[in-house]
């Protein structure tokens, strides 16, 4: 790509380099206020000051890249790996008898009644491999307020030193340097009020419905929603790497202009995702093995994601390969045989033993002591926590930082919602998914078998 200036002086390569739609209104400013900073830094250009934006600039003077340090945990690796069970469906006797059941006819893909599903099994004729699934298999997700806990372990409040330092509760009584303490619980946003949420086996072949609702809006413990997550408290939810029609994908554009016409499902909506667990263009060489699902609002994301509203969707493949069976059926006696003992369940789900995914989860918690200051509060979405402020009252509490061209990394990492924990295991082989729910850190998913003993 040539890396001419276009006529306003800015070159494409610079424009790309953004990634944030507000850095042209901070550079403009930044420039004019801050000339002989600029200057002395060689960012006096437009091209320069647009860099600045993201770096020195927001750095010095519209950014405070101040972090608490998360408290000492002082017993690590005590606390068992939460291995999760899969979510079971909604008996058909059930959902069949909703106010609102789910279905393929207008009006019925969510609360507001304006759209309905592109694709259903069985009526799309002019595609044989989806006219000839199965009915959905059916479930139910609430988005909830609920507390969680990352650790059982106690700690031991430190600075950025290492030295330890006073800390706080939330009644506001402080507690003198080298006091051992509890961790409170951190306040969530749970697919079904846990973090990370329900874990549903899935299969190719077999499509799933899951109807997510949204009642972020109901509190029954008072708890302090403190100041991340959506404001308005709205959800979206994506299943990451699925082929999934417009309707259920949660793309926050086409929120904006149908369904919901927001960039989320509000409080007290509900909306029903159609997951056909197809491959793209029916092409075997298109499946994958591990999906999951996460919030997707725009421009709360990041924030909705670390405040818990992730969930687990391993995905098998029961094709035939030949006269070994399915390729990947959660059954080690087939197919490629990959670790795995597989029980049916009556209502159509299933579970797999020795076939674990692990989230893997980077938190920072706060220190009541570290200002709560980013580009979301000086906008004022959050008027009520009025900052730049410190929060006492959050201590030992989830800490996080908007900013666009900012990283936000934690310094306590957990698995399945569990810091440092450890897993009792069998001398025999397993299988591991690996999931990268962080939100800075590179998100991935793989696949390993390991052998034990």
């Amino acid at each position: 790509m040539s890396e001419e200036n276009d006529h306003t002086g800015v070159s494409r390569r610079t424009l790309f380099r953004l990634g944030a739609a507000g850095g042209v209104g901070v550079a403009v400013a930044g420039a004019s206020v801050s000339a002989p900073y600029l200057s002395q830094k060689g960012l006096l250009s437009l091209d320069g000051a647009f860099g600045a934006t993201s770096t020195q600039l927001a750095d010095s003077l519209f950014y405070i890249e101040a972090f608490p340090v998360s408290p000492l945990i002082l017993t690590p690796f005590r606390d068992e790996l939460p291995v999760p069970k899969a979510l079971r469906p909604e008996p058909y006797d059930g959902y069949t008898n909703w106010a609102n059941p789910p279905g393929p006819d207008d009006g019925q893909q969510n609360s507001l009644g304006n759209q309905r599903h592109q694709l259903w099994p069985g009526r799309t004729p002019t595609i044989p491999t989806l006219n000839s699934l199965p009915d959905p298999i059916v479930y139910k997700i609430d988005c909830v307020v609920a507390q969680h806990a990352f650790t059982t372990s106690r700690v031991l409040p430190i600075d950025k030193k290492g030295r330890a330092t006073v800390s706080f509760d939330a009644s506001g009584k402080t507690y003198p340097a080298g006091t051992v303490r509890d961790l409170p619980r951190s306040t969530i946003y749970g697919f079904n009020g846990t973090f990370p949420g329900p874990m549903i086996n899935a299969e190719y072949g077999r499509p799933a419905l899951i109807r997510f609702a949204n009642h972020l809006d109901e509190n029954p413990l008072n708890l302090d929603l403190q100041d991340f997550g959506s404001p308005d408290q709205s959800f979206l939810t994506h299943l990451h790497n699925a082929h999934t029609a417009p309707e259920s994908d949660g793309n926050p554009h086409w929120s904006m202009r149908y369904g919901p016409q927001h960039s989320g499902w509000r409080t007290g909506q509900w909306v029903d995702q159609l997951y056909l667990n197809w491959a793209a263009g029916g092409d075997d060489r298109e499946k994958q093995s591990f999906f999951w699902f996460h919030d997707h609002r725009m421009d709360h994301t990041g924030s909705n994601v670390y405040k818990g509203m992730v969930g687990l969707y391993p995905i098998y493949d029961p094709k035939p390969m030949g006269d070994k069976g399915g390729t990947d059926m959660g059954d080690e006696r087939q197919g490629l045989r990959l670790p795995g003992v597989r029980t049916d369940n009556w209502d159509g789900s299933f579970d797999v033993d020795y076939d674990i995914p692990l989230a893997f989860f980077d938190c920072r918690l706060d220190d009541g002591v570290t200002l709560h200051k980013d580009i979301h509060d000086a906008a004022g979405e959050f008027p009520l926590v009025k900052n730049p402020a410190t929060h006492p009252e959050w201590w030992g509490k989830t800490f996080y930082k908007h900013f666009p061209n900012h990283g936000f990394v934690g310094d306590i990492f957990t698995v399945n919602g569990t810091a440092y924990p450890m897993l009792q295991v069998k001398r025999r082989k397993y299988r591991l998914r690996f999931l990268d729910a962080s939100r800075n850190r590179k998100r991935y998913l793989r696949r390993f078998t390991v052998r034990v003993g």
